[in-house]
Formats: structure tokens, sequence, C-alpha cells
């Protein structure tokens, strides 16, 4: 173990706040994609070493005791990592990590990725990538930067996967059946979540099923105008209803091979009053806006594990194969008077959003005991995406009754297609080898992966009789080699160093590629099939330190970006398509290549066990991170360069925890600083804040634990730059052409997007 003094210094050195924790070591498991000695933290994740990576997992007992419920819960804590998505009726999108975030971040729920962001329009046409229930998982592993070979290489930003609960987590041997409830309640939204857990059989032949339901209004944000039209600045009222269901059976044989068939169901249905959106003048003035949305995941899944196999080219196999539907669904009934006709229509706008995902990896695994220790992985991963969308709707003319879906009872003549049916297929072969040398101290991980991709339109699809469609769309095809390339270096039994190289490709969708849009005297969207693929280039370097007093991890990185899709860019006139001038738009927008992108930044996080330094500071700790990245781009057809926004401002977190053995409680402090770079002057910058949460826990019999959390305890009035990522700030928020603002809240009330003020969640679980 790493001696009191060695320790100390790096932790100081490292992070001013000298955080503390209690460390302890997960045994280690083989094969390539296991990462060794896990740090357990308390405010953070858990770090994993021996991978030249940053690479951190949030565990089940962490999103208890942080009575986590979405996916901004999830990371709050957590360095260089923060949720994009309002907390309105489009509610969260996805994560940013490192300055990445939307369609650039990988989300795989037991390797199964996450459909792509979408949206636009007035209309409610949009679909996030936040299709999962915390309390379905087990665990949260956070990758920075495209780092594996074994994970898709679009995943520029990062990659997040969710692990789903097993059998084996509950069962043991003499405990052939589980059943607990949990009940939970929070202040901010008014929340109500019930969860019930079964399993049954023994560990190694046994089913679980967890169910979930949580019913909640608008959060109770800082502001305080409360008038039905745009100048509001509270919430706009809803009551969303989330529902989830996962089951999992796993069958272990006495050969060691694992069976596994999991199926996976989610549902979010939120009923909203935007009263935000009414009484702006313009050509058309709302005097009311009723909004229906429901967003459904379904996944079925597949798979083995042969352990002990004699294959020659392997000893170890895997293999998945899955099915999944991800859809969303609007219906937007507005009241909606346009002064030129003298006349008020009684509009309702229906739109759908399906992509169907069907797709199988197979992954094999060789161990090289010679005198040079390898651990080979290699395999094949193949999927087929098939996105469709439209958007119907009719109207009424209030005085004479008359119903029509075309103009001008309707903005267009409605149904209408943003993007043709079509069919993206993905191919990858990847192999990633690591060699173990002097004695395990050096580990050397070189790593290829090969990415083909190739969007499929339907040319007999109506999209292509649309009047917004220009010549050019068919078929778009790329490939590409991204090479991987780390080191970690043991300098003693508890600190090492590590260095790595990643290359990262990530092609156009079709929601880049083909979008076409147009609302008379407001704006359109021009599709780009010319889009070029975007690929990066990043390094990162680091040192870490686990022992018995706590743990220190530093790390710094710089990635450069080419041809960055950025895809709400502005056209000038002269660009303008003749339909979009015969409709005498505002503006219109079309995605494009950014010459270059690049982001750098630095990332600390430390720990200290005070019980290690003293018997009388027994289960006493102290720990914090700190975060800090700058971005940058050049602009299509600008010279220079100008700040990138997706960029989360300098976050830091300290926290001070006490653990006994039934109960314990921690205060975190995080601190946040002013969002100052920005590539407008006119945009919103949101200042900087402090927040200060308590935690708290107690176990008073082994099956009855009770958890409480009181957050923003000072009352603090804040925004979370994650939270103007949702299209209110005129693309100030998004760089990752996920959607478009709406015209409706183009000039929104920024106290109206302010997080909750002081609130209190608790929970409390019964195990049977």
């Amino acid at each position: 173990m790493l001696r009191k003094n060695a320790l100390a210094a790096p932790i100081g050195a490292v992070l001013l706040c000298a955080a503390g924790v209690h460390a302890a070591d997960a045994p280690a498991r083989d094969g390539v994609d296991d990462l060794p000695r896990i740090t357990v933290t308390a405010i953070g994740s858990a770090f994993r070493f021996d991978v030249p990576a940053t690479v951190s997992v949030i565990d089940r007992q962490k999103m208890d005791r942080h009575l986590v419920v979405d996916i901004r819960d999830l990371v709050k804590y957590e360095p260089g990592v923060s949720a994009v998505g309002t907390a309105g009726r489009w509610g969260l999108d996805s994560f940013n990590i490192r300055g990445l975030d939307g369609n650039r971040v990988a989300i795989l729920t037991d390797g199964v990725a996450a459909s792509s962001s979408f949206g636009f329009s007035t209309t409610g046409m949009r679909a996030g990538r936040s299709f999962v229930d915390p309390d379905t998982l087990k665990s949260v592993e956070i990758v920075r930067g495209p780092a594996s070979a074994l994970d898709p290489s679009d995943a520029l930003g990062g990659t997040v996967r969710y692990v789903t609960k097993d059998p084996a987590d509950y069962l043991r041997n003499g405990r052939d059946v589980y059943v607990s409830v949990k009940e939970r309640y929070g202040s901010a939204d008014r929340s109500l979540g019930t969860s019930l857990t079964l399993a049954g059989g023994t560990p190694t032949n046994g089913i679980v099923f967890v169910a979930n339901h949580r019913e909640a209004h608008a959060p109770d944000n800082k502001g305080d105008v409360d008038s039905a039209d745009y100048l509001r600045t509270r919430p706009d009222p809803l009551t969303q209803d989330t529902t989830s269901v996962l089951a999992k059976y796993v069958h272990v044989a006495s050969s060691g091979r694992e069976d596994r068939v999991t199926a996976d169901l989610y549902r979010n249905d939120v009923d909203t009053n935007v009263l935000s959106a009414l009484g702006q003048a313009g050509t058309t003035r709302l005097s009311s806006d009723i909004a229906q949305d429901r967003a459904t995941r379904t996944r079925l899944s597949v798979g083995q594990r042969y352990a002990n196999i004699d294959l020659g080219i392997a000893d170890r196999l895997e293999w998945d194969a899955w099915w999944q539907k991800s859809e969303t669904e609007s219906s937007t009934r507005t009241l909606a008077n346009v002064p030129s006709r003298g006349a008020t229509y009684d509009r309702l706008y229906l739109s759908d959003l399906d992509e169907r995902l069907f797709g199988g990896k197979l992954t094999l695994y060789k161990t090289v005991d010679d005198s040079v220790q390898q651990r080979i992985a290699y395999g094949v991963e193949a999927s087929r995406t098939t996105p469709t969308g439209q958007l119907g709707g009719e109207g009424r003319d209030v005085r004479t009754g008359i119903v029509s879906s075309s103009a001008p009872y309707m903005p267009e003549s409605y149904p209408l297609r943003f993007f043709p049916r079509n069919d993206t297929d993905r191919y990858a072969v990847f192999a990633q080898d690591e060699i173990v040398l002097l004695d395990g101290r050096l580990r050397i991980v070189p790593g290829v992966r090969w990415d083909r991709y190739a969007f499929k339109p339907d040319r007999d699809d109506p999209y292509f009789d649309g009047s917004f469609v220009q010549s050019g769309l068919g078929e778009v095809r790329g490939s590409r080699f991204s090479p991987k390339f780390g080191v970690t270096y043991a300098m003693n039994d508890a600190v090492e160093v590590y260095a790595q190289y990643a290359q990262g490709f990530r092609p156009p969708l079709y929601n880049e590629l083909a979008v076409a849009w147009g609302t008379p005297r407001l704006y359109g969207i021009v599709p780009n099939p010319s889009l070029k693929p975007e690929t990066s280039k990043g390094v990162e370097i680091g040192v870490r330190g686990n022992g018995e007093l706590g743990y220190f991890s530093a790390s710094a990185y710089y990635n450069r970006y080419r041809d960055f899709i950025f895809g709400g860019y502005t056209l000038d006139r002269g660009q303008w398509p003749q339909w979009a001038l015969n409709q005498n738009l505002l503006i219109v927008m079309q995605a494009v290549n950014f010459p270059k992108a690049t982001i750098k930044g630095v990332e600390a996080s430390a720990g200290l066990t005070l019980g290690a330094l003293s018997d009388a500071l027994q289960g006493w700790r102290i720990e914090g991170n700190l975060a800090a990245a700058k971005g940058d781009k050049q602009v299509y057809g600008a010279s220079g360069w100008s700040p990138l926004n997706s960029v989360d401002p300098l976050t830091a977190v300290l926290g001070i925890s006490y653990d006994a053995r039934s109960w314990g409680v921690e205060l975190i402090g995080k601190g946040v600083r002013r969002k100052s770079r920005l590539d407008s002057s006119t945009a919103f910058q949101a200042p900087g804040y402090a927040t200060l949460d308590l935690y708290a826990h107690w176990k008073p019999t082994k099956a009855l634990e009770f958890s409480a959390g009181f957050t923003n305890l000072t009352d603090r009035k804040y925004w979370d730059w994650g939270s103007l990522h949702g299209g209110v700030l005129a693309n100030v928020g998004s760089t990752d052409g996920g959607g478009v603002d709406d015209a409706q809240v183009r000039n929104a009330q920024i106290d109206r997007l302010t997080m909750p003020g002081r609130a209190v969640a608790a929970s409390a679980r019964y195990t049977f």
C-alpha cells in the first residue's frame, strides 16, 4: 500500500481541497475489456485503474443514496460530465462529456445504442435520448472520448454504458426469492415514485423483474411571474407519468456458458399547458397551446458468454443480438389568431417519430501467456437503423366551422414528411491487444476499429414529392480506420501514469443529411447530402494513485476535430432555394461542416480517508474534484476562431461524509464559474453559482432502509448550463445539430429556465 506521506503530497498538489474517501479494491477479472482496481468514492464515481483513459463507474449504492431519478441527478458531481436538456415539456436529452453532447456521445444500455436526438419546428417534432429509468440499473460506466476499439467510434465525446440489474445481484445460495419495494418523494417537482423488484431462482439460474412508476409535475424554479403568456417565468404547468419494466433471465451452465434474455420497456407521458407560447405578437398569435407527448422504448436482447472454450483462436467468446424500437409521439392543439385574415383557427398537430434498430455483436478473447503476456479481443458488429417520421393534422375555422389540412387552416398542407424513409447500415471490425510487460507494471494497449456506414433513402417515399426537397439526395456511404493506442506504467503498487491517443469517426445522420422544412414567414431547413463525416484525434495524459489513505487522479487532454458538423448554420440569402424566397422566410438553416474545432482541458479528483490518519476520525472522508475546459471552432465561410458554446464552465466539487455501520451523512458543495466564453455578444451568460447539498441514510434493520436529500440548502437562484441546451437560446447551447429553436419561445424569459430552489427528497425501501 502507498505510504501516508507519499500519498498526501500528490493529493494536495492535484486538488487543494485534499478530498477524501474510503478506497477499496475490487477483484480483477480476466479479459481485455475488464478494468480492475476500482476505487470506490462517495461524491464522484468509482475510478477504474490499469486502463489508459479516464473511466469511471457510478454504482447502485451511490444512485440510491443520492436519490437519483434522472440523468441530471446521475452525473451531478461527475467531473467533466453533465446532462443536457430542459426541465419542461421536452425534458432531458443526453449527456455532455468534455464539451461534446447530443449524438456525439454514445449511450449504450447493455451494449445497445440509444436512438438519435432529433427535433425542430413549432409543431413539436422532437425526440431526446433519455429513455432509461435509473432504478433499473446496477451501474453506469462513463468513458471519456473514443478510447476503446470495442466501442463505437462515433462516440467523439465519450460513452455512457448502462448496465441493468441481474438476478445474481439479489439471489444467493440459500435465498431463492427476493422482494423489495421502494417509495420515493421529491418536493422539487412534487413527484411520487414506486419501485418493485422481484427475483427468483439461483445465482446461476434466475430471473429478475423490476417495475417502476413515477408521477411528477413542473419543477419549482426561481421564477416569480405566473402570467398566462410568454412573459411568465414560472414553468409551464405539466404532469408527467413515467413507467418502466425490466425482465431478465440468466442461466449459467456447468461448463461456464452463460445465457441471457432481456426485455426492457420504458414509457414517459407528459401533458403540458404551454402558457409561455401565448400572446406573442406576430403573423400568428396563440391564445391556447395544449400539448401531449409520449416517448416509448422497447428492447429485446439475447446473448451468450462462453467463458471456457478452446477454439485455438479464442478461449472466451461473447455474442449479443438485439431489436429496439424508440418512438416519440406528440399532439399539439393551438388556438391561433391570424390578424391578416381576421380569422381564428383551432389547429391540431400530430407528429410521430419512430426509430427501429436491430443488430448484433460478436467478440472473441484470447489470452497468451508466453514470455510476453497478451490479452487480445477482436470481433465484428453490425446494425441497421430505420427511422420514420411525419407530421399530420388539421385546422378548423372557429367562425365558419370549415375543417381542412391545408393553408390557411394550417401553416402548410398536411401531412408532411421531414425526411425520407431510410435505412442506415453500419458495420464494424475491431481488434485490441493488451500487452503486459515488466512483471505487469507496463501495459501497452494498441487497438483499431474499422467502421463503414451506408445511408439508403427510399426514393419512392412521399418526402421526395414535397416542395422543400432539393435534388442530389441519394445514397451516402463512407468508411474509416480509427486507431487507438494507450500505455500505463505503475511507478509502484499504488501510483501509475498513463497516456493515450485515440481517433474517432462520426458519419452524418439522417436528420443532418435529409431534413427539409419551411414555415412561411418564419424559418426553413435545407438538406445537405454533401455533408462529410467528422473525425477526431485526441491525446490524454494522466497520473493517479490509490491506497488505504485515499486516492487521487489528474489528467490533461487535447482533442482536435475536422469537418465538425453544425446543424444550425444560417445561410446567406443568396444561398436560399427558390421555395424559401417564395415563402418570405426570416432565416434558412442547414447542417454544414465547420473546418476545425478543438477542445482542451484538465480534470482532477482526490480523496482522503481521515480514519487512516487517526482512529478518532474513523468513518470520516473528504473528497472533491475539478474540471475545466476550453473549446473553439472555425466557422464555415469565415476566418478565425470562435468559442464552442457546448463546453461547460469550470466546475469544482468538495464534500465531507461520515459513515457508521447503519447510518451516514454527506455534505457536498458545488461551485460553477460564469459561462462567459460564447460566440455571440448578445447571448445570455449564465452567472456563476455555488450550491450546498446534504444527504443522509439510515438502515435501522436489515430489511428497512431510509435515504434523504436536501438540495440547494441556501435556496440559490442559478442556471445550469446544460439546461440552456434545449433550443431556447438560438443555438447558443447546441452545436450538435440536434434541434432548431422553437420560434414560439425564441424570446423566452430567461428566469423560466432557472433551476429549483431549496428542495427535499426522501425514499424508503423494505426488503421482504
